[in-house]
This record gives C-alpha cells, structure tokens and sequence, in this order.
C-alpha cells in the first residue's frame, strides 16, 4: 500500500474513531439505566405543568386519590410526581400540545419508576390516558378517557 493510501486510511479511522467518542455521551444521556424498567407503576393525577423538550418531554402532576381527593406526602404537601416523556414532535403527532394538555387536566399514566426512590419515572408506550379537568365517575381510564 503506498504512503498516501496509508494516511488516508489512517485518516478515515481517526475521524471515526473521534466520531465515536464525541457521540458517546449522547447515548449515555438516552439510557434508560435510571430508571426500574422491571417495575410498572400506574398512576394518576392532575397536570401542574406539562414541560415540552426536544428531547424529552415531562409531565409534572401532583397525585389524585381514588376518591378523586389529591394526595398529600407525609409532611401535608402536594405529593408530586414528574414522568418523562417523549419529546414535544413526537407527542404533537399524537395529538398532545399545551393546548390539549393544560394545567389541571386529569390522566392516567403508566412507567417505570427511578432506581433511586424519587419520586419520578419513565413513561411505557401507549401508557396514557387523558380524561379532561374533572375526575369521571369511576376514575380515569380506557373507559372515560382517551388512550394515546
């Protein structure tokens, strides 16, 4: 192999070499090894703030009791939870914006809850259910809401 053939491979593989490492924190940051991916939780609650990404979306709500009641942590605060979604593109194509989904909206979602205890998860697909701004009779499921 000739001298210049030799530093153009060489070349080839130092780029992607580089290309590698530059992209192995972004894959880091996708990894789902924070959250309990054996554990589901379901849950509902009443929307404090949807948080739109590019990446991810979120879901900040504060949980409703089966009676419909909001919950309470044990020192008398809004019992908060935060679940990570898919990012606002991918949401908008199934029919959720901030015009959908506003503050005080009641839904039901499923996920994998965080490995350290927070108070926070991953959504599962197709684990959500919308049910509007007041708790339906019976609660909020496949039923009285609508599945996206």
């Amino acid at each position: 192999m000739s001298t210049t053939a030799s530093r153009v491979w060489g070349a080839a593989l130092a780029t992607l070499l580089m290309i590698g490492i530059a992209a192995a924190p972004a894959g880091a940051h996708h990894s789902f090894a924070m959250y309990d991916m054996s554990v589901e939780k379901t849950m509902t609650g009443k929307l404090v703030r949807f948080v739109l990404g590019g990446n991810h979306s979120q879901f900040v709500f504060q949980v409703v009791n089966p009676d419909g009641s909001l919950a309470k942590n044990d020192k008398g605060e809004p019992l908060i939870w935060n679940v990570e979604t898919a990012a606002a593109s991918a949401l908008a194509r199934q029919g959720i914006t901030v015009e959908s989904f506003k503050p005080g909206t009641i839904f039901t979602v499923t996920f994998s809850p965080l490995r350290d205890g927070r108070n926070g998860g991953a959504q599962r697909a197709g684990a959500l259910i919308m049910c509007g701004m007041t708790m339906p009779e019976g609660g909020c499921t496949e039923k009285t809401g609508k599945r996206y």
